[in-house]
């Protein structure tokens, strides 16, 4: 009898699991696959010496070559670890373990700003065990400290993740929101001193994505007129088996950064069976054969790291306007 309950059990658990899978994969079967229509050229492996899975590594441009953050999970922790790569995407060095005080920080964005190097993650608050808020640190290069830190906690939503840096050199802008497009400004990186910039007679552009609520990845770059950036969503009953997928958006230069344009469907792989996770985190653009060509950093089924390259071109012709 209880070996007729176990198989029935296994038989009910395999279908849910099934349909569940067989859902997901009917509403990303007939979209175009970005590596078969040109979009995606190649994917590069990242791979970090005595760290068996860096995870949602986020790239920037170092000099000549390319510097990485990302999380290392260990011993029910998480930490942040920098690297540095070479043109070929192979490491220079040794990674160095950043020191941010605690136990528990999460997904860091690595972005130059006025010269200097910062990370954007998430991390604990002190006040309960499940609360997080943002946090900013500068990083010293020359020793690996980080010369301070900034929770930027607003004290909107119990858990606060994926905030977008705006990368302008003038000033630090967040996007603490995609749709509708809300930005904050920092005015004293040291200070939680940030303001929600309000735009009189803005009417928000709302873009339409069926493919679940678009929240925040990379940093924003200027790219020709606009600001480039990419995102992820998720969609699926289930917290454990959702999938989640990434596309591009550009938004406007001056305020009111209204958005302009949004990816048509969203870029995934022939292979989209197997990756349930498109986690984007942060792009650099480098000059190849005359062609401008992105290479996006972004983590895979929250086990590793991967570089997309991407054809900025075909990436564009590929995006809608919004309105």
């Amino acid at each position: 009898m209880k070996k007729i309950i176990f198989y029935i059990s296994l038989g009910i658990f395999t279908f849910l699991i099934s349909n569940f899978f067989f859902k997901a994969d009917k509403k990303l079967k007939n979209i175009a696959k970005a590596d078969t229509i040109g979009i995606v050229t190649e994917i590069k492996n990242i791979k970090i010496k005595n760290v068996k899975n860096p995870l949602n590594a986020s790239i920037e441009e170092y000099f000549d070559n390319y510097i990485l953050s990302f999380r290392i999970d260990e011993n029910n922790s998480s930490y942040i670890g920098v690297s540095f790569l070479d043109q070929n995407f192979e490491e220079i060095g040794h990674f160095q373990k950043i020191d941010v005080q605690t136990n528990s920080a999460q997904d860091p964005r690595i972005f130059k700003f006025k010269n200097d190097y910062f990370l954007l993650y998430n991390d604990k608050l002190p006040i309960e065990h499940f609360a997080r808020a943002m946090h900013l640190a500068k990083i010293n290069l020359k020793n690996f400290i980080i010369d301070y830190k900034t929770i930027l906690d607003q004290h909107i939503k119990t858990v606060e993740k994926n905030w977008v840096p705006i990368i302008d050199q003038k000033k630090l802008l967040l996007a603490y929101k995609l749709m509708p497009h809300k930005i904050m400004q920092l005015d004293d990186l040291k200070k939680n001193s940030l303001s929600h910039l309000i735009f009189e007679n803005m009417s928000f552009s709302r873009f339409f994505w069926k493919w679940g609520t678009p929240r925040g990845g990379t940093p924003a770059k200027k790219v020709d007129d606009e600001y480039l950036a990419f995102f992820h969503s998720s969609f699926g009953k289930s917290k454990k088996n959702k999938t989640y997928v990434m596309g591009a958006y550009t938004f406007e230069a001056k305020a009111p950064y209204r958005v302009t344009k949004v990816s048509k469907f969203p870029i995934i792989l022939r292979n989209f069976k197997n990756t349930r996770v498109y986690f984007p985190t942060g792009f650099v653009i480098k000059k190849e054969n005359n062609k401008d060509m992105i290479y996006l950093s972004y983590g895979e089924n929250d086990k590793t790291s991967k570089i997309a390259v991407i054809d900025k071109e075909k990436l564009f012709e590929n995006m809608k306007e919004v309105f």
